[in-house]
């Protein structure tokens, strides 16, 4: 939306965080939001970017949301094609277009959508997999994984699957969905959908579920933990590599459908749809057809 001071825009991000320091700007080491920002400048745009998630060092996203002010004298298609030119290749920007001047994508955010991906056995040790996904040398049962999202669901305090607390919000989230599949490739997908997330949460419940599938824990240790029981520690969190943010939630929907271009193909309807209408059908939670 247009006015005399400027434009606000949102885009729909993807991002390889292998060589980043995570999402946020920071002094001395090379993040997602500082490299936009940079790019921005160069086009004599300064100001924030903000994000819908604080990603950490090493984890992907194909679905991050940020939003940014420009003057008007820009469009949303000249942005997207001087942002791309300017970007180094980690960086891809899915779709750029105009919003309300009052958009904000973490504030706004009824829900955040992460998948993590397990590759076993020894393909999985591939270079080129390796950057995607987290290896792992014993076959998870898949069943025994499904079980152990069980206790997951719901509202609970997450407060032992977190590295650090939010002394502001608290601990409590809400999980709507946590769900173990097999992917067209082999990988196994962790996806799980929440009103909000702590430092490490999804690393530290993966870790936690792969664990307690082989036999290294007993069945209930999630419960115990999520309960407060002060006699069982979690492992250390799973690798970042794994781990994708894939897909934010607003009032009008979700920003993208669920998956990750290269593991997990978005569904053709998806594409269908988005390519009619500005957002996401936001009702459905899709999988490949």
């Amino acid at each position: 939306m247009h006015s005399p001071e400027g434009t606000r825009y949102r885009a729909t991000v993807h991002y390889d965080g292998s060589a980043f320091a995570g999402w946020q700007v920071q002094p001395v080491a090379r993040t997602v939001q500082g490299d936009i920002e940079a790019a921005l400048r160069r086009l004599g745009i300064p100001g924030r970017v903000h994000g819908a998630g604080r990603t950490d060092a090493g984890v992907h996203a194909a679905g991050q949301e940020l939003a940014f002010d420009a003057p008007p004298s820009w469009t949303a298609a000249e942005l997207s094609r001087a942002l791309g030119s300017l970007l180094k290749s980690d960086v891809w920007i899915e779709s750029l277009r105009e919003t309300t001047p009052d958009f904000h994508p973490r504030f706004q955010a009824t829900g955040r959508r992460y998948e993590y991906y397990l590759a076993p056995g020894p393909t999985g040790r591939a270079p080129l997999r390796r950057r995607g996904t987290s290896w792992i040398a014993r076959e998870p049962d898949l069943e025994a994984l499904r079980a152990g999202t069980r206790p997951i669901l719901g509202r609970h305090s997450f407060k032992r699957f977190a590295k650090s607390g939010q002394p502001d919000v608290g601990t409590v989230c809400t999980v709507e969905k946590a769900e173990w599949l097999r992917t067209p490739l082999g990988d196994l997908r962790f996806t799980i959908v929440a009103d909000r997330f702590l430092h490490h949460m999804v690393r530290y419940l993966v870790a936690t579920m792969v664990e307690q599938s082989a036999g290294d824990r007993p069945p209930d240790d999630i419960g115990r933990l999520l309960s407060g029981s002060a006699d069982v520690r979690p492992p250390g969190p799973a690798e970042a590599c794994g781990l994708y943010l894939t897909g934010v939630r607003y009032r009008m929907g979700w920003n993208r459908p669920p998956g990750v271009p290269g593991l997990w193909p978005v569904p053709a309807r998806a594409v269908v749809a988005r390519a009619h209408s500005r957002e996401y059908d936001p009702m459905v939670e899709e999988g490949p057809s």
